[in-house]
């Protein structure tokens, strides 16, 4: 994924209807990567901070323009951060397996519940092939 720059934010608690839904919201000012690049709104992040990493999807705090953090209680106890601390984040958006992993573990069940059938498929999808094979190998 794409590195993001260091930055020094200041813990903010969530909006009630973010809770548990893993997002991370930071002014569109502090969402560079080393290039200057914002990193797009709703991208899923690994959000690095002195005490943890946790997988988080990065939203916008609309006018605000404050060098702040907006998280919930689960992301902060992750990240052991408390609510009012001013430390470095650093955010790296995800790829195909970050996103996996984030959505295995997601605070949602809608997102941890069609993670987990997906790989379920693809492992009866790999089992059924290696039985098709057989029984075409049988056959000759």
């Amino acid at each position: 994924g794409k590195r993001c720059e260091d930055m020094k934010l200041k813990v903010q608690q969530a909006a009630r209807e973010d809770v548990y839904r893993d997002i991370v919201r930071v002014s569109e000012r502090y969402r560079g990567d080393i290039h200057g690049v914002i990193v797009p709104e709703g991208s899923v992040c690994r959000i690095v901070a002195p005490g943890g990493a946790a997988y988080g999807i990065l939203r916008g705090l609309g006018n605000l323009s404050e060098p702040v953090i907006n998280m919930d209680e689960r992301l902060r106890n992750l990240l052991h951060l408390n609510d009012g601390d001013e430390v470095d984040f650093q955010f790296t958006t995800a790829g195909f397996w970050g996103q996996f992993r984030w959505a295995w573990s997601a605070s949602d069940p809608a997102y941890r519940v069609a993670a987990r059938l997906a790989l379920l498929s693809v492992v009866l999808g790999a089992v059924g092939l290696v039985l098709g094979l057989f029984s075409l190998r049988g056959c000759h």
